[in-house]
């Protein structure tokens, strides 16, 4: 193995865990959030009160997970969470949700807001990685003079910028 190729994977490794490390701390967050705003939601309108705690039992299982695996599916299942939850937020604040329309309008509250960012972060890590994560692989190139014998791609970091030698 050679060094560039210790070093991707070790560079690849460590994108993986602050990936992994920052899903993990918005996944709690959003838990967090919605566990503040439960007795809130109950008094509201009871089945929003019960998406609250779906969220929070969800958000704190794919947590849990994503400490433990770098899956696709615990990847594609924490962005789908978050985009459910941010959709959810924006449909009550703009058109109101069945039996629930007191909320429209109201976009200024702090738990709303810190949600909404929390979870726009998130959709966005997600895609990040899992877009990253399946770019498709480089075709080696043959080199005419060796009668096809592949030469050695350009090594590259997880960006896709070419590494230089150590």
């Amino acid at each position: 193995m050679q060094i560039i190729d210790i070093h991707m994977s070790i560079r690849s490794a460590l994108d993986d865990a602050i990936a992994r490390a920052v899903a993990v701390g918005a996944l709690v967050a959003i838990a967090l959030i919605h566990v503040l705003q439960l007795p809130t939601a109950f008094a509201e309108i009871g089945y929003l009160g019960g998406l609250f705690i779906a969220a929070i039992a969800t958000s704190l299982l794919l947590a849990a997970l994503l400490t433990r695996t770098s899956d696709d599916r615990a990847w594609a299942a924490a962005g789908a969470l978050a985009g459910l939850v941010l959709l959810g937020y924006v449909l009550s604040r703009s058109v109101g949700l069945p039996g629930f329309t007191s909320d429209i309008g109201e976009w200024a509250e702090a738990p709303g807001l810190a949600s909404m960012v929390v979870e726009s972060l998130l959709v966005a890590v997600v895609a990040v990685v899992l877009v990253t994560r399946h770019q498709p692989a480089a075709v080696p190139e043959t080199d005419r003079a060796t009668a096809g014998v592949p030469v050695p791609a350009t090594p590259r970091d997880a960006y896709g910028r070419t590494l230089r030698a150590p």
